[in-house]
């Protein structure tokens, strides 16, 4: 009994002293503010059509939806022209600062300018914006910005300071990164068990079908690639497994295993990317799936990447020496 005491107290102080995801939170903050910032650089020609005052959705049916839902949005505040186009590019800087800086209070604020302009017009989204949601709100409570942002060095000393004593911010860090893992694993679980019990993926034919569907034709390549059908029939069993072994590769204390099959995530995601065009979903996915990536995997993945430049410039500097070799010969006998 006293051990498994210790045993739990030692995790809880494991939680709430050690932050964990670092690297993985950062790079889903950069994924995901880019897909963000796309979001509304796109759409910067249509945006009075699809969230002005006098957009299709109209203003009164959704000033009206806001009352009676409890709906918040910054777009409901006025029907001005002024105002709608003061909201719409004030997000766009708050999601590029956001992606660039990643503080907490920004993470806050890029929070309530995407849920406005989700609420103002959410048929606009490309699929994933329930999930993207939720990270975005989890995201709030962990320390996004301790790698790839200026602030980085200053919150890396910060959470030195602190390492190894029981803190809030710790636990509440920690608590919201596994939740986005446990998103994250909830989604392609749900998403494969679907598809195994769909009669096309059974059959290997569901990519051939999607392919052909012109609203999720982005190029003529994917139709022409899924007309093989041993080429459909491998892509959609391998779409069926790497979704199966996400939660065994949170789980899995194994690295290799846990990086081959994000890998094979992101392949999938880059294929529905450049097939179907679906890039703000393809980035906010992968950006997700970043934070499955421990600290230790990515640390050894940097440690590989030294050893493989430090190997290539050894290399070069023995070619270059052997080009030498003939031409200090020759002058000196001369």
């Amino acid at each position: 009994m006293d051990r498994l005491k210790n045993s739990a107290a030692s995790a809880l102080r494991g939680v709430s002293s050690h932050p964990k995801y670092l690297v993985g939170l950062s790079l889903c903050r950069i994924l995901l503010g880019l897909s963000t910032t796309l979001y509304y650089v796109s759409n910067i020609p249509y945006r009075d059509f699809l969230w002005g005052p006098h957009s299709y959705s109209g203003f009164e049916a959704f000033k009206a939806l806001t009352g009676d839902q409890h709906i918040f949005s910054l777009y409901a505040l006025s029907d001005g022209r002024t105002w709608f186009n003061l909201v719409y590019f004030v997000g766009l800087a708050v999601s590029l600062a956001w992606t660039v800086l990643g503080s907490r209070s920004l993470t806050v604020v890029h929070v309530v300018f995407m849920t406005s302009i989700y609420h103002r017009n959410y048929t606009m989204w490309e699929g994933g914006d329930a999930l993207t949601g939720i990270v975005l709100i989890l995201m709030m409570g962990t320390t996004a910005n301790a790698h790839f942002s200026p602030l980085a060095k200053r919150v890396r000393a910060r959470l030195e300071r602190r390492a190894g004593e029981p803190h809030l911010r710790t636990s509440l860090h920690n608590t919201a990164a596994v939740l986005i893992v446990f998103q994250a694993c909830v989604v392609y679980a749900v998403s494969a068990l679907w598809k195994v019990a769909a009669p096309q993926w059974q059959e290997g034919t569901a990519l051939y079908y999607i392919s052909h569907v012109w609203q999720y034709t982005y190029s003529s390549a994917f139709p022409q690639l899924m007309d093989s059908l041993v080429l459909t029939a491998i892509v959609t069993y391998f779409t069926i497994v790497v979704q199966l072994l996400a939660v065994p590769a949170a789980l899995t204390s194994r690295r290799w295993f846990r990086e081959a099959v994000v890998l094979g995530i992101a392949a999938m995601h880059i294929g529905i990317m450049a097939g179907m065009g679906l890039m703000t979903f393809g980035l906010a996915m992968m950006a997700i799936d970043a934070v499955i990536v421990r600290d230790a995997d990515y640390e050894a993945l940097l440690r590989r990447v030294r050893l493989l430049r430090e190997r290539v410039a050894a290399r070069r500097g023995d070619r270059k020496a052997a080009a030498e070799e003939p031409a200090a010969e020759e002058l000196s006998a001369a």
